[in-house]
């Protein structure tokens, strides 16, 4: 007589136990396919630039720019793209009248933004330690880094 009342007990705990386990499982099924976890370093600052992807904002430019593969000025660049020896290339944006750096994109896949160092002839960008340097004299360039050449025989077909 007394199995009767447990076995009951026991049903409808189990029941119970049943239904929360499936609206767990269904929430966490929407939560983690349909909204996802918030990515780590997905945080945006008030501009919407992806910040632990290194963008910030260019207010010159009025959008996201990473500021060592992109100058922020409102100069519009003028594109030089030179070919080297080695089935290599450098796309080089110059921006004439706010010449103070150069962004390139090597063949390699690297970007970088330059900033104008003296030079006795041609232009002549390098970065604050000199480990990477990037020549350009007329429609030739060539690229250095410490103290090598990498990209040598460049010469220019203006865009």
């Amino acid at each position: 007589m007394d199995l009767i009342p447990r076995s009951r007990t026991v049903f409808w705990f189990t029941i119970i136990l049943l239904v929360v386990g499936l609206g767990i499982y269904t929430f966490n099924r929407y939560y983690i396919f349909k909204v996802g976890p918030k990515p780590i370093g997905g945080q945006m600052d008030a501009h919407g630039c992806l910040v632990a992807a290194g963008y910030s904002w260019c207010d010159k430019r009025q959008t996201c720019i990473r500021p060592w593969e992109e100058y922020c000025t409102a100069t519009m660049p003028k594109t030089a793209v030179f070919n080297c020896d080695e089935q290599k290339n450098i796309s080089a944006k110059f921006y004439i009248g706010d010449d103070k750096y150069v962004d390139l994109t090597l063949s390699d896949g690297r970007k970088l933004s330059v900033p104008h160092a003296i030079s006795a002839s041609g232009a002549r960008y390098a970065n604050a330690d000199e480990s990477f340097v990037f020549w350009n004299k007329g429609n030739t360039a060539f690229v250095t880094e410490n103290g090598t050449t990498t990209f040598s025989g460049c010469v220019t077909q203006t865009q």
